[in-house]
């Protein structure tokens, strides 16, 4: 069963259902294509993402999401901000919400805990957390109807 990616980044508001269907197709990106350690996915600095190759948990969370490029999911969805050293501000860090939902269902407060466990964790474990991880998303969203 292939996943079908969007052409358009995925932003805005999106139903808990919305969410766990994401994290269910990011789960099917990496049960196919394979799980990539150390990056978002193959060479993810230097060409965008296509279809086939593997991911990492949050290469395949932001490739099912519509980003393709890996400046763009540090920058947008895992929510890196910028620092602009002429006025000293610093933009939040706000990840994207299938990001941050995933995050807070697999018991993970920081991205890098999430990018290390992927990269140590072997697909079939990380297929399965992501699968558990919607479902849960799922059960407290019809409970909380």
């Amino acid at each position: 069963m292939a996943t079908t990616l969007s052409d358009t980044r995925i932003t805005g508001d999106l139903s808990p259902a919305q969410v766990a269907d994401l994290i269910d197709q990011a789960a099917t990106l990496i049960e196919t294509d394979g799980l990539e350690v150390g990056d978002y996915w193959t060479k993810a600095l230097f060409q965008p993402y296509e279809p086939g190759l593997p991911c990492c948990t949050v290469g395949a969370l932001a490739a099912v999401s519509g980003y393709r490029d890996g400046i763009a999911a540090e920058k947008a969805f895992v929510g890196v901000g910028d620092y602009d050293p002429e006025t000293g501000v610093a933009e939040p860090d706000n990840p994207h919400l299938v990001m941050a939902t995933a995050m807070t269902a697999l018991g993970f407060r920081e991205a890098e805990d999430l990018y290390d466990w992927s990269d140590k964790a072997g697909g079939r474990e990380v297929v399965a957390a992501l699968r558990y991880a919607a479902a849960q998303i799922r059960a407290q969203a019809g409970g909380a109807a």
